[in-house]
């Protein structure tokens, strides 16, 4: 409150944009992710902190629905534009954890894009952008992007692809979780329809840090 052009005031906001992150606050994450892209409008992180809230929070009986959801794609696009000269990480931070956080970064604008594609009912470009996430960040494939990429084959009619990727979503799953749910049933639904298999489940990976 003394100091409200203190240069350190984007770190306290990157801090709570971290922090509504992990509670799934969507709605405080882009309202705080916006304070820090008044002061530095390239800044990736809350470039993606704001295009997720904004597609996580925005319903199709939003009347302004199609504005949320271009903003949240301008966002997203613009974080992958920048994420190679204005991500902020402490001096002497490990080169492999930074790309390593990078790759995190790009795999999650990706994934924004793909959801945004996939509710406006395009399959086809969600299918590629969900694709490029899962390319951006191989080593720990995130599970929600995996059954939404399987969902994107299925409405293509695509059903043996989807069913591999329904497998794969249900090895990053637990049982009893909101997510691994909906991949068992999609998963169940596709074995019938091709008459596949079911694959054996894998531990799900963890999510990596930001550098610190």
């Amino acid at each position: 409150a003394k100091f409200p052009e203190s240069e350190l005031r984007i770190l306290l906001f990157e801090a709570d944009v971290a922090a509504y992150q992990q509670s799934n606050n969507s709605a405080k994450m882009e309202e705080v992710g916006k304070k820090v892209l008044a002061i530095d409008p390239d800044q990736p992180d809350a470039l993606v902190a704001v295009s997720q809230g904004l597609v996580d929070t925005t319903q199709d009986t939003d009347i302004d629905k199609d504005q949320k959801y271009a903003e949240a794609a301008k966002d997203a696009q613009h974080a992958l534009e920048t994420i190679d000269t204005d991500i902020a990480v402490p001096a002497g931070t490990p080169p492999d954890r930074v790309e390593t956080y990078k790759d995190y970064i790009r795999s999650t604008a990706h994934s924004f894009l793909g959801t945004i594609m996939f509710k406006k009912g395009d399959f086809v470009g969600a299918q590629a952008e969900y694709q490029k996430s899962l390319d951006a960040f191989p080593s720990q494939p995130d599970p929600l992007v995996v059954l939404r990429l399987a969902l994107c084959l299925d409405k293509q009619k695509k059903y043996p692809e989807a069913l591999q990727q329904a497998n794969k979503a249900v090895a990053l799953t637990q049982e009893n979780t909101t997510a691994g749910n909906y991949a068992r049933r999609e998963r169940d639904r596709l074995v019938q329809l091709t008459g596949g298999t079911v694959a054996p489940a894998t531990p799900a990976p963890a999510t990596p840090a930001k550098p610190n």
